[in-house]
């Protein structure tokens, strides 16, 4: 697979970097923070729990509103991410792009430089491993 070098140089911690600056403000416009339940939930194989939806409004009550729950694995995200890498990708502007070409270009023997993805970048990077192309912003 000629894809299969570019997943190897995304590193595990880099995936999980990518999922902490998107749980930190990339994805909290469409996605809430998981119950134990959803959590408990999470399949062989998958490493992290999305889950669409809203919470109850903190100042006027209401129901906590759940879309779906995401069970992502980490190759999702790699796979998302080389996705988004591609000079020719129609997901998102050229500024989110750079950012990942960015992390690309400055890759070490660690792996991607993720100190380049912004939260706006690692939201289009989940939703790209959600649902295959961008659904929010």
């Amino acid at each position: 697979m000629i894809m299969q070098p570019l997943l190897n140089r995304i590193t595990d911690r880099n995936v999980n970097d990518i999922l902490e600056i998107a749980s930190y403000g990339g994805i909290t416009y469409w996605a809430i923070e998981p119950t134990v339940e959803e959590f408990a939930g999470l399949p062989e194989g998958k490493a992290f729990t999305i889950v669409e939806g809203e919470d109850a409004c903190p100042f006027f009550g209401g129901e906590r509103e759940v879309e779906k729950v995401h069970y992502l694995s980490r190759d999702e995200i790699r796979v998302a991410y080389t996705k988004l890498l591609d000079p020719f990708q129609t997901y998102v502007n050229d500024e989110v792009a750079g950012y990942i070409v960015d992390s690309w270009r400055d890759r070490d023997e660690d792996g991607i430089a993720a100190g380049h993805i912004d939260a706006d970048a690692a939201d289009v990077i989940v939703q790209v491993a959600a649902f295959g192309k961008v659904v929010y912003g």
